[in-house]
């Protein structure tokens, strides 16, 4: 089920540049985060007008980066931006059953996971991120 897309791909790349721009100078997200905002997503449902895949780094928060209130945004955070099956059907849900028409891969600089594929061997459950983040640097 494909929803109505409220807009197109160039005119979300655009409102993303201006919150950006917007993003630069501010101390505050002054964006719709409201009680009638988010009873309005419970009710009426989510409508993003982008995709996020973005690192789970905590300096990196793409609603302030885009200055976004509630339920424009659809935000995928995985360390690395390692994307398997379980992001790809994030994706497909955002895009084919909410009809975000844009996707944007934002990556960071300073990345914990790139340092840690590159400069260590890591063990436990961080060396699944690590090892598909070497086999995509070669």
């Amino acid at each position: 089920m494909i929803k109505h897309i409220t807009t197109t791909p160039a005119k979300a790349l655009e409102k993303l540049k201006a919150g950006n721009a917007r993003y630069i100078d501010a101390k505050v997200n002054s964006e719709d985060i409201s009680q009638a905002k988010r009873t309005d997503t419970l009710v009426n449902g989510q409508k993003p007008y982008a995709i996020i895949i973005t690192c789970s780094d905590s300096r990196v928060i793409p609603e302030n980066i885009f200055m976004t209130g509630i339920g424009e945004l659809f935000v995928i955070r995985i360390a690395g931006n390692v994307i398997d099956e379980h992001q790809l059907g994030s994706i497909e849900y955002a895009a084919s059953h909410l009809g975000a028409p844009l996707i944007v891969v934002m990556g960071h600089t300073h990345c914990g996971a790139v340092h840690a594929a590159i400069n260590h061997d890591p063990e436990g459950y961080i060396k699944f991120i690590t090892d598909k983040i070497k086999a995509a640097i070669g």
